[in-house]
């Protein structure tokens, strides 16, 4: 597949995503809430600090999808392997690793403050798992990828 039709497909993908996230925000959180409030009423107060909590999560990932779209953008430059690539997977591993803390920490913190179930604990402790899975690989391809510009910028003094 050529670099040029790989970061087209990169960028619907990271547009798809991103659309998805938007969708997420502006009807899915507040249709959440609203329903929990009526099947919980007791429980009712939860909902708002949970849809700003949320809310809050969903800012470094629409940050790592324009991270993203900068990445296929070089990608489609045909400048995969460079430092700036490597420095843009460093940002996006450090979103990633941002968001997972903010998340998890929120979580046990609203344990606390008797606003989470210990059972939706778990759940969210997956999420966790997920978020730090996303940061070791984003870690390592920013190291790889630092790895072959160093290379690559060899291998061009030499010939």
């Amino acid at each position: 597949m050529k670099h040029d039709l790989f970061s087209k497909c990169i960028k619907i993908v990271i547009a798809g995503t991103t659309l998805i996230g938007i969708v997420c925000c502006i009807y899915l959180i507040p249709e959440l809430a609203r329903v929990f409030r009526m099947w919980y009423p007791e429980q009712a107060y939860w909902a708002t600090p949970w849809m700003i909590f949320l809310y809050v999560c969903a800012v470094p990932c629409f940050a790592a999808m324009v991270v993203a779209w900068m990445i296929a953008t070089n990608v489609g430059k045909d400048q995969s392997f460079t430092k700036k690539n490597s420095n843009l997977f460093k940002i996006f591993s450090i979103l990633a690793l941002a968001d997972t803390g903010v998340f998890g920490v929120g979580s046990v913190v609203f344990l606390l403050l008797e606003m989470n179930h210990p059972g939706l604990l778990l759940a969210d402790f997956l999420i966790v798992f997920a978020g730090l899975a996303i940061f070791i690989c984003t870690a390592a391809l920013s190291y790889f990828t630092g790895k072959a510009a160093s290379l690559q910028e060899d291998s061009d003094l030499t010939i």
